[in-house]
């Protein structure tokens, strides 16, 4: 018997289902599927979410297209219009404000606690390999791929406080900055500050300045939220 060709679905959640997890609903996949989608990028915010076309998409039927988007919408990741849909969540200003400002103290928090155990020679160079990307991303203008970098190295330095619960935290607050940002007209000047700004945290933790590690990262989140808000207001206008 000819083997069934994979449908769209099972390639758009094979990562997902490469540690063994057994048997998963089609609802679980479309609901990954389209998550990964837009996390992404490739359903960018402010996109309307059409269920025919979804279904007709994954190759599936409305109906777990439906459920993925309930799902989808009480998690944060699409919003409702009455009368009109489901459309991929973009964020405000207020939003931005109250997810820099929990960033911010658990940022500062992880890094008190990285200092407290101390950061190896492979935390730093982890660092120093993501700067190096960044640079290279910031070089071809690739916005997108050179937010989820920019995550990556916050992310990085974070984990050298050894925190699980934190870290759910903290990659939950990037989550939902970054998916919910429409990169149209997001500077690369904006990136080459932010490069600026990593190296020189980087080359202060390596230094052991504390102090002015602590005063830089603290800075750094600040003006990312000032330039996200910026950005959202040259949206608006």
């Amino acid at each position: 018997m000819a083997r069934r060709a994979s449908s769209p679905v099972s390639k758009a959640v094979a990562s997902a289902q490469a540690v063994d997890r057994g048997p998963v609903s089609v609802n679980a996949q479309v609901y990954e599927a389209l998550k990964a989608q837009i996390l992404s990028g490739q359903l960018r915010p402010g996109v309307k979410l059409i269920h025919q076309e979804l279904a007709e998409r994954l190759s599936v039927s409305r109906t777990p297209v439906r459920e993925s988007l309930e799902r989808l919408y009480q998690e944060g990741f699409v919003t409702r219009i009455a009368r009109r849909g489901f459309f991929v969540a973009e964020i405000d200003e207020d939003e931005a404000r109250e997810l820099y400002e929990l960033r911010e103290a658990l940022e500062l928090f992880a890094l008190e606690r990285a200092i407290a155990r101390g950061l190896s020679v492979a935390d730093l160079r982890r660092l120093d390999g993501l700067n190096t990307r960044y640079r290279q991303l910031l070089r071809d203008d690739r916005t997108r791929e050179r937010m989820v970098v920019d995550r990556d190295w916050h992310l990085s330095l974070a984990a050298a406080a050894n925190n699980r619960v934190l870290m759910r935290m903290l990659e939950a607050v990037f989550d939902r900055l970054i998916l919910k940002i429409r990169v149209d007209g997001y500077r690369t000047v904006r990136g080459q500050e932010a490069l600026n700004e990593h190296l020189a945290m980087t080359q202060a933790l390596r230094e052991e300045n504390w102090t002015s590690a602590r005063k830089l990262l603290r800075a750094h989140i600040r003006g990312a939220r000032r330039r996200l808000i910026g950005h959202l207001s040259e949206l608006a206008d």
